[in-house]
């Protein structure tokens, strides 16, 4: 079984590798790099052309999450499955747009020198916050795609509109699973989605980078979903 896999801001393959080792040889996760365009609907124009043009298995992290759902309302009909992690398909929270913005103004003025290692630690929950190899690979991966792709994932999300509800109205099957001490992710949104029942909703100890942090627990659950009746 393959698994089309869509990798959040600033991640590469390496981002699936715990979870790959985890699964074994019995599925298969491939990498779908982020289309380098400038907006949501050109990067969801762009994977329309470069995925199979047939009902596909689809997973999405973080933006790569929204965007896996941008794709899937679009395009139901070459859907069989969805998973999103660490991601609700809904607009960025305010402080994180705030944060964008201003990452995106120093950036412009002072040039990009990598993801300073408190952000990558923020990104962490508290069991992994000071995990070194963790915190190297989310600074390794940001270090090998580098500040034009930066600029251009962070401008091109800025805006993101709100497509959860139109989720409630798909009829392939569709899992969330999201980190308990997430930040970037509101408890009113949560509450939102677990009161509709057509929302498979997962909750596991661990920050944002949920593949990283979880890798045997999303193994788990990518198996039981995918492999479903």
């Amino acid at each position: 079984m393959e698994i089309y896999c869509l990798p959040g801001t600033m991640c590469d393959h390496r981002l699936w590798g715990f979870t790959q080792q985890a699964l074994g040889r019995s599925i298969t996760l491939h990498h779908i790099a982020i289309p380098m365009e400038e907006s949501l609907e050109s990067i969801v124009d762009a994977l329309a052309k470069s995925l199979p043009d047939k009902p596909i298995d689809l997973l999405g992290f973080s933006m790569g999450g929204y965007l896996a759902s941008r794709f899937s309302v679009k395009y139901p009909e070459r859907i069989n499955r969805l998973m999103v992690l660490s991601n609700t398909a809904t607009a960025l929270l305010d402080s994180e747009r705030k944060q964008r913005e201003v990452a995106l103004n120093w950036v412009a003025a002072q040039g990009y020198r990598g993801i300073p290692r408190k952000k990558a630690v923020a990104m962490l929950g508290e069991n992994n916050k000071t995990n070194d190899i963790l915190i190297s690979l989310i600074q390794d991966m940001d270090k090998t795609l580098g500040e034009e792709v930066l600029m251009q994932q962070l401008k091109s999300s800025l805006d993101r509109p709100d497509v959860l509800s139109v989720l409630e109205t798909v009829h392939f099957p569709l899992c969330f699973a999201l980190g308990q001490h997430d930040g970037l992710i509101s408890k009113e949104t949560i509450d939102r989605m677990t009161s509709v029942s057509r929302f498979d909703v997962r909750m596991v100890a661990c920050g944002h980078m949920l593949p990283l942090e979880q890798p045997e627990w999303l193994a788990s659950l990518i198996t039981g979903f995918y492999e479903g009746a």
